[in-house]
């Protein structure tokens, strides 16, 4: 039994991975015929632990651009000279996206707004919108406002808010290179208010803003630890005007590894691949599933368009994986 069915058979088994064992999985050269085995057993562990269905979501911007942090892989960022501008989207545009998403088949639509935190005023002016997707049934209703205070979480939730995303982005390590503006600390204070608030927690990162393999196990086994629902795993699109403007994208076959390391390491959690798929993984898209995506985002990003949405089900029908069914949360949600 060589290394990789070794780490595998412990995984499924119920064990988690050790540090060492993890950081092995990304030492694997591409080229190697190693990294189809890994594949294998990511698929393998992706089904036995988490399920075959694989899950969509869908996000629109409430609010895009002018944002104070200097997040350096960030459009939206009034500190760098991006064609970004400041916009709102009105509630009727809101409401009529996420009924697109429902029909498109999406369980999860996400209001995203830029900016380092909420007022409870933007709280209460969202609170039709988030009721009205909630009320839909067959669509979880999801935010990512920012930093958090422990009542606009519980805020959010008595209006019918069911999952807040609240991404890491990196290792604790790596993060003053990403960001200055506020701290990991920071982060990790909103996640804990909206555990506590009962919210599923929606948190992951960007891979390829130049960290190193070390700094994407730790933020996997982060996750572990704070035991997160669900992790979207974004890959770097460098955007123009950007500090991180001029860095390569990663190569398909190592992005590929990242989401198998992510799957041995999380393997009963949602790890959904979101941002970037469509420019790092071009025609290895749909092997991100072979590698262990469970879920994927769909339609378009905050400032990036997305692939046809029609193409990502044809996909998922050519693979012949089930759509996951869709929960009614209206007894949860009213």
């Amino acid at each position: 039994m060589n290394r990789i069915s070794h780490i595998a058979r412990a995984v499924l088994n119920g064990e988690d991975i050790q540090r060492t064992d993890a950081l092995y999985l990304l030492e694997i050269k591409p080229a190697q015929q190693d990294i189809y085995e890994l594949f294998y057993f990511s698929d393998r562990i992706r089904r036995a632990r988490y399920g075959p269905e694989i899950s969509l979501c869908s996000i629109a911007s409430v609010a895009t651009g002018a944002c104070p942090e200097d997040c350096r892989f960030c459009a939206q960022s009034s500190h760098y000279n991006t064609n970004v501008k400041a916009a709102r989207l009105e509630a009727e545009q809101l409401i009529a996206a996420a009924q697109d998403a429902q029909n498109t088949g999406a369980g999860c639509f996400g209001l995203v707004a830029s900016g380092r935190s909420p007022t409870d005023e933007k709280i209460n002016k969202l609170a039709a919108v988030i009721e009205s997707i909630a009320g839909m049934g067959q669509l979880q209703c999801c935010a990512s406002l920012g930093c958090l205070s422990p009542d606009q979480a519980r805020q959010l939730v008595k209006l019918g808010v069911r999952r807040y995303n609240h991404n890491l982005e990196t290792s604790r390590r790596f993060f003053p290179q990403v960001v200055t503006t506020h701290t990991y600390e920071d982060r990790l204070a909103t996640i804990r208010n909206a555990q506590q608030a009962h919210l599923e927690v929606c948190c992951g990162g960007i891979i390829g803003m130049g960290e190193t393999i070390e700094d994407r196990v730790d933020l996997a086994l982060t996750l572990r630890e704070l035991e997160v629902d669900s992790v979207p795993l974004n890959f770097l699109h460098p955007i123009p005007g950007t500090p991180l403007a001029d860095i390569d994208s990663l190569p398909a076959l190592t992005a590929l590894q990242t989401i198998a390391m992510f799957r041995f390491v999380l393997p009963d959690k949602n790890i959904k691949v979101a941002g970037g798929r469509e420019q790092c993984l071009g025609d290895l898209q749909s092997w991100m599933f072979f590698a262990g995506a469970s879920s994927t985002m769909v339609g378009n990003y905050l400032t990036t368009r997305g692939r046809n949405i029609d193409d990502d089900l044809q996909m998922l029908a050519d693979l012949q994986l089930p759509l996951a069914k869709h929960v009614d949360h209206k007894a949860v949600c009213k």
